[in-house]
């Protein structure tokens, strides 16, 4: 099979939420049978060797990316999702994660699906600063479990922020994508 380069799957949409920022879309990447299997699979090879039993997958591209990663590896999988609210007989815990992606909602995961001594990975679709990474790493810390690895479609994380992650590998497809907006001078 001949090599597939991922960026042909990924749309930069930009001036958006706001002018002068920029998202990466890639549902192109998940729309399409081969290239999202091959996406998975990219992704999972190196993870499985890190023997995690739970895949966190952050809202919501890396939730789809992350549902498939855990079943191919036989892994469960705790959703990072944007909650607008929830109704006040819900009887889970939950932990809040500190977050600005999501303004009118806010990220959270059930607390008790991640037990103490739980290996988890941590799966999102681009990463930027690692913001929303770095709060979910401190929640599976204050609850007992070690983040053993991240996959992620796009890194665009600097090498001082991936060391302020500390030992967890980020595996990628795309490593420092180049949006006019991220590197004006480019």
């Amino acid at each position: 099979m001949a090599e597939i380069d991922f960026r042909d799957y990924v749309e930069v949409i930009k001036d958006w939420p706001s002018p002068g920022k920029a998202v990466c879309d890639i549902s192109r990447l998940l729309e399409n049978p081969r290239i999202f299997h091959e996406a998975v699979m990219a992704l999972a090879k190196p993870i499985v060797e890190l023997k995690p039993n739970k895949i966190i997958g952050i809202e919501q591209r890396g939730l789809a990316l992350g549902s498939a990663i855990a079943y191919y590896l036989g892994c469960g999988i705790v959703p990072a999702r944007s909650i607008a609210y929830l109704p006040d007989d819900y009887s889970r815990p939950v932990e809040f994660l500190p977050s600005d992606r999501f303004a009118d909602r806010r990220l959270a995961l059930v607390s008790d699906s991640i037990s103490p001594g739980d290996r988890v990975a941590i799966v999102d679709d681009w990463l930027i600063q690692g913001t929303t990474v770095f709060a979910v790493a401190r929640v599976v810390q204050k609850l007992g479990a070690s983040v053993v690895g991240v996959a992620c479609v796009i890194n665009n994380m600097s090498e001082a922020r991936r060391k302020m992650l500390g030992r967890p590998e980020i595996h990628c497809l795309i490593r420092n994508l180049r949006t006019d907006i991220l590197h004006p001078d480019r």
